[in-house]
């Protein structure tokens, strides 16, 4: 069974764990808010310190974020979507904290 620490000790291996995390949570995501939590925890988890699981945590968000964006300009709803205001901002903060969020996962383990 591989252990936390023999994946954190190995570049390769962390890599393609947290390539697999991306996917999940972004899969998670699509279906549910709640997938930004889990995707932030997923992808903090291989990291090698805590600090650095948060970074992981908190780059989810953004990645989640500009997948969205990519998805609004694909459709034609980006303009409309920033005309929106508050809304705007909430569509900016959510995925940005609940990632960082979930990147507190790392401190427990």
């Amino acid at each position: 069974m591989i252990r936390f620490d023999d994946i954190r000790s190995d570049p390769t291996l962390r890599s393609l764990t947290v390539g697999f995390a991306v996917a999940v949570g972004l899969g998670i995501a699509w279906m549910h808010w709640a997938g930004l939590l889990v995707g932030g925890a997923l992808v903090s988890l291989p990291t090698k310190n805590w600090k650095r699981g948060i970074l992981a945590g908190f780059g989810f968000g953004v990645l989640s974020l500009l997948v969205f964006a990519g998805l609004l300009v694909y459709y034609g709803s980006f303009v409309p979507a920033l005309e929106m205001g508050r809304v705007t901002a909430l569509m900016v903060a959510i995925p940005l904290v609940l990632g960082t969020i979930g990147g507190l996962a790392r401190v427990l383990v």
